[in-house]
């Protein structure tokens, strides 16, 4: 079978799938997302084994799983991007307060318990330091896609959610950035500061004086341009540009994405956008859930000591977020931090990231990185359900205004 034949039958049996399963979950009034992690764990290489992991081109094997990855990389950060659309910053700012100390004790906590954790289990130090910094993690488009499909990504919760996000991954650069320098047994202070500073100022920059520049400039400029759908073409270019540069200075592709659709969000084009762009997040989306949930082996996991020590692990990244949003949230109410500590759960791609790096700076084996990775699907894979009794008393009731919910 030719390479690209092999792509295009991938790309019919992922997106078929997951249809099919979100139009299952649509009809019993279930979230979607369910449905299409469903479609990856059936057609996957632990299920029917339908997704093309592998072809034969003229006698060599070729690998086709980083195209499978791209098209999940794709999916969630268009996913961001529509969300950041829906982003106000004047939303953000009134929310600012809980986001930040939901995203700080959501970082502190979890790498504590973590540690703690692992050092108990007599793991050596290092190791035990990478496993907190697994926990450290927050993946948020599975949140964003629930709270999305339920209409409350404006929700004040949904607010805090994602700028507790941002600055997770701050933190979780920080932290990760430390860790690694003591796996390999040396620190560069001034290297450490930069990309600290860098990241900080990329966030900032694109929240405060991005949104402004283009609610000035931007609209101006595209009525200049003779190219068909400029605004859309504009969109395209912001959104996979500021991508690499989140990941070029160490920050998640998805942080970047976000950013360029609260920069857009300000502009008078807003409106056409999102109607533009979300027939593009129909498409790719879903593969972001398909492939991730294809990547789990849950027959692996059928071995008493894997299993106990993944229940640990699970139950420590858990609780440490939950900690983390009660005490972020402490004055606005159970149901508020226990909506937030729901939301801060998936670890994620995010999660699979750090494993990874652990993993081939030789600090964790084969047997810690399958259990940051079973962690990250595990507890991205319970948040739909939980989410939806969450949120039930809100998806039927009309959004509070921004000088309503008290944020």
């Amino acid at each position: 079978m030719r390479e690209e034949l092999a792509i295009v039958l991938n790309l019919l049996i992922m997106f078929g799938a997951a249809k099919v399963f979100a139009e299952i979950f649509t009809r019993i009034k279930q979230p979607v997302v369910i449905g299409e992690l469903l479609a990856g764990a059936v057609i996957g290489a632990h299920g029917l084994h339908w997704v093309i992991e592998e072809v034969m081109v003229d006698g060599h094997l070729v690998n086709l799983s980083h195209v499978n990855n791209a098209l999940a990389e794709l999916g969630v950060i268009i996913l961001l991007f529509l969300v950041g659309l829906e982003t106000k910053m004047d939303d953000m700012v009134e929310v600012g307060r809980p986001a930040i100390l939901v995203g700080f004790f959501g970082v502190v906590i979890p790498f504590a318990l973590g540690y703690a954790a692992f050092k108990a289990l007599d793991y050596d130090t290092i190791r035990s330091l990478f496993m907190g910094t697994a926990m450290v993690a927050t993946s948020v488009g599975i949140t964003a896609r629930v709270l999305g499909d339920m209409g409350l990504i404006r929700h004040k919760v949904s607010r805090i959610i994602l700028g507790a996000a941002i600055l997770d991954d701050i933190l979780g650069l920080l932290v990760l950035g430390i860790v690694s320098s003591m796996a390999k047994g040396s620190f560069n202070y001034l290297e450490f500061v930069i990309l600290i500073s860098e990241a900080i100022f990329f966030v900032v920059f694109f929240t405060t004086i991005g949104p402004r520049l283009a609610g000035r400039h931007i609209h101006k400029f595209l009525d200049r341009l003779r190219i068909q759908d400029a605004p859309f073409a504009f969109g395209i270019i912001l959104v996979l540009g500021l991508s690499v540069m989140a990941e070029f200075i160490g920050l998640a592709a998805i942080i970047g994405a976000f950013l360029a659709g609260i920069v857009l969000s300000e502009t008078k084009e807003f409106l056409e956008l999102e109607h533009k762009f979300q027939p593009l997040g129909n498409l790719l989306v879903p593969f972001f859930f398909v492939v991730m949930r294809t990547k789990f082996d849950v027959v692996a996991l059928f071995n008493p000591q894997t299993l106990m020590l993944l229940g640990v692990t699970v139950i420590v990244a858990v609780i440490g977020k939950m900690a983390g949003a009660a005490l972020g949230t402490a004055n606005l109410g159970l149901k508020t931090a226990l909506q937030t500590g729901i939301g801060m759960v998936p670890r994620g791609e995010v999660g699979i990231v750090v494993g990874t790096i652990g993993l081939s700076l030789g600090v964790i084996g084969q047997d810690l990185y399958g259990i940051v990775l079973g962690m990250s699907i595990l507890t991205t894979i319970i948040v739909p359900p939980l989410l939806s009794v969450a949120f039930r008393s809100e998806i039927n009731q009309p959004e509070p205004t921004p000088a309503e919910d008290g944020a």
